[in-house]
């Protein structure tokens, strides 16, 4: 996709930042709100860092659930709301040793009158995740694309994103975090380029903007094998057979950890159907046969 639109990308978003990388053993998970978990459709910042060190073992778990924000409403589902308590459940679960956490675009809307509260609560969120040890990336929110009539003009909510997007980055330094700003770079290539649906949720193009975006912030050299066709696959089939497996390994831990109709499964009406819930740990056979082949196809060359 467009090597000069890349070259652009470079220039435009190097910024000083300390060195990333995933040691071999790392758990990767990411958690945040629909940025998050429509990234499940693309894969293409977790094909990049799983091509980036073949040779060591690396898993990712993707926990983004859309709606979400910071003080953890939507991942209630059927069952009780057990807010934070429930998300730092599941992660602990995972064991993660890094974690990517997306939030701030759902927070904006209350404006600056919501801001202190944000603040508050990524710190809270943050405190209770920290029990995991894990290395911490804060990403920020995209902008708000400009699409026209009938959609609203963005220049408002803009001014809060940027806001938003400001009180993470001081987040992720008073805690020693790596900070990703898709905010402001991010708004050059959304004057040129359709990189949403509706303005706030990213299309393909979107997504691999932003992938290699964080992989730049981040201090990550994966300039080879990039290229995207028309279609919005990698032209190395290699690569591209690679985050197709990834992508079926995603589908099956989404599949896992969100099941349908959990009333049924595991609170107040699982008296119906909770006989159910055995089948939701059988998904683990599959998803560690995906891993198996993400395993050999990352070291294909």
């Amino acid at each position: 996709m467009r090597y000069w639109l890349v070259v652009l990308m470079f220039v435009s978003a190097a910024q000083a930042a300390p060195k990333f990388e995933l040691l071999d053993g790392d758990r990767v998970v990411f958690i945040g709100n629909t940025f998050a978990e429509r990234d499940i459709q693309y894969n293409y910042l977790e094909t990049l860092l799983t091509a980036q060190w073949p040779n060591r073992n690396v898993t990712f778990r993707n926990m983004g659930w859309s709606g979400d924000t910071v003080f953890v409403p939507a991942r209630a589902g059927s069952g009780p709301n057990k807010g934070i308590d429930l998300l730092v459940d599941y992660v602990k679960d995972l064991r993660p040793t890094v974690l990517f956490v997306v939030y701030g675009m759902n927070e904006s809307f209350e404006g600056e009158a919501g801001l202190s509260r944000f603040v508050d609560g990524y710190n809270k969120l943050l405190d209770a995740l920290a029990v995991t040890k894990a290395r911490v990336v804060l990403i920020s929110p995209i902008p708000h694309q400009k699409l026209g009539p009938p959609l609203p003009d963005p220049a408002e909510h803009n001014k809060q994103l940027k806001m938003y997007t400001e009180a993470i980055g001081k987040i992720a330094g008073e805690r020693g975090a790596w900070f990703v700003n898709l905010f402001e770079p991010m708004q050059t290539f959304m004057d040129q380029f359709p990189m949403t649906d509706n303005g706030i949720h990213l299309n393909a193009n979107g997504y691999w903007i932003a992938s290699r975006l964080t992989l730049t912030q981040l201090g990550i050299d994966a300039k080879a094998r990039l290229e995207l066709d028309h279609q919005d696959r990698f032209v190395d089939e290699n690569l591209e057979k690679l985050r197709q497996v990834i992508g079926q390994k995603n589908i099956f831990f989404f599949d896992r950890y969100r099941p349908q109709n959990d009333m049924y499964i595991f609170h107040g009406r699982k008296h119906e159907q909770g006989r159910n819930a055995v089948e939701i740990p059988q998904f683990d056979q599959f998803i560690e046969a995906k891993e198996a082949e993400i395993a050999k196809l990352k070291r294909v060359k």
